[in-house]
């Protein structure tokens, strides 16, 4: 420690910065030295994850963590803010929240999150709030927002994060989300009760979105995404129950992941500049007619649904660049399927002129399963790099389902096939 205390003060609240809050204070009582340091770190992090059944003991807790939190923030004396988050597995007071976010955006707070582990809390944020012209990065999570005005403006945000919000109204969520005229990242999860039908988002300044809606509402299929946002470059979406419209094409996007258990008929056609990409679709979806991703290079395809062969010739055929072929199973499929495998009658370009990685997890090593990779490995005429990791509880099936495909495809294929 005496080391330590021989650095320069600067450097000292550098460090503190990067600890948790409670153990920056805790340092107070090292010497006369450190009593004020922490005062003056511009990152307050309070993270309280109590477990406790026993509503007594977490009535204490929850007032102990609120008692810490305003204390803190009574002494603390940096004139900028860098970053305030409050991580809590307890209900804390609105009133006081709305006061600690208050203090915040007066410090010229540029990160501020706020997230509840468990149950969603009310939350009064500061109309000041609304109209703060330093905050770079926001994150609400499990969060009530109990108003949002009609005139608000977030000029420096480029980090959005609303992972399970509860809105007040319908219009909540859009008057947020078209008031940051320079945001870039948005993540955004829908949730039981959130009182929003229609996710707009139109902000040509948006480079990468990532949404998720896996909760099925009253009437289903209650949720409608529309997307126009041209300047995207990376794109996830997981969505189970609702409805997406992707108004354009996406001339700068890199990098999609698309899991869809609702048919989507318009979204692959706005994937034609993709270079990766992850596809898991509703059995009933298509691949749209006269849709060419002429700049895909890598595809990851999720093999959970009997028509999954279907889409992967369509892939195939259409994507003339392919470079890297990956088949997985990342859900729960039903023991009986109806999988059936029919060899196209040309063979994709892809697979001739420029595949030269395939990997297949998850491998099963059923006949339909046997024929597609022969046929992969038969055509790949400039693979380098062939993976398979068969499934199974017994080492020895494991060994033989690969062994089987070796033996099958040695003559044909133009690399070693390897067991993963």
């Amino acid at each position: 420690m005496d080391r330590l205390s021989q650095l320069p003060d600067d450097l000292l609240i550098k460090i503190l910065s990067f600890v948790p809050t409670k153990w920056a204070v805790a340092t107070s009582i090292l010497s006369k030295r450190w009593l004020s340091l922490w005062t003056l770190v511009a990152s307050l992090v309070f993270e309280d994850f109590s477990e406790e059944e026993d509503e007594e003991i977490n009535e204490i807790h929850v007032r102990s963590l609120s008692q810490f939190v305003s204390g803190t923030l009574l002494l603390h004396k940096a004139a900028v803010l860098e970053r305030f988050h409050l991580n809590s597995a307890s209900e804390c007071s609105a009133w006081e929240i709305g006061l600690w976010f208050r203090i915040a955006v007066d410090r010229f707070v540029r990160d501020l999150k706020i997230s509840f582990c468990y149950d969603h809390c009310l939350v009064n944020l500061p109309s000041r709030l609304f109209r703060c012209e330093t905050l770079e990065t926001l994150q609400l999570r499990r969060v009530i927002l109990s108003e949002v005005p009609c005139r608000l403006s977030f000029p420096s945000l480029t980090k959005l994060r609303l992972l399970p919000i509860k809105y007040s109204d319908d219009g909540s969520f859009s008057r947020i989300v078209s008031n940051c005229p320079i945001l870039d990242d948005l993540v955004v999860e829908t949730c039981h009760g959130d009182n929003v039908a229609t996710f707009t988002v139109h902000l040509p300044s948006l480079q990468s979105l990532s949404f998720r809606n896996t909760v099925r509402e009253s009437p289903p299929d209650g949720h409608l995404f529309v997307i126009h946002s041209q300047s995207l470059k990376q794109l996830d979406i997981v969505d189970y129950f609702g409805e997406l419209k992707l108004i354009g094409n996406l001339p700068k996007l890199v990098e999609a992941n698309h899991q869809s258990m609702s048919y989507h008929a318009n979204v692959l056609e706005s994937f034609t500049f993709v270079r990766r990409l992850y596809v898991c679709l509703d059995g009933e979806a298509q691949y749209p007619f006269g849709t060419v991703l002429f700049q895909l290079v890598r595809l990851e395809l999720c093999s959970c649904i009997d028509s999954w062969t279907d889409m992967l010739v369509s892939l195939l055929q259409r994507s003339p660049k392919l470079q890297a072929l990956k088949l997985v199973l990342k859900h729960l499929v039903l023991v009986d399927r109806n999988v059936r495998w029919m060899q196209p009658r040309h063979v994709p370009e892809c697979l001739l002129l420029h595949l030269k990685t395939f990997e297949w997890s998850d491998y099963e090593g059923t006949k339909v399963e046997k024929d597609v990779a022969i046929y992969i490995l038969k055509n790949a005429k400039l693979l380098q790099s062939a993976t398979i990791y068969p499934f199974s509880v017994s080492l020895v099936r494991k060994h033989q389902m690969f062994k089987e495909l070796e033996i099958a495809t040695r003559s044909l294929r133009a690399c070693e096939l390897t067991m993963g």
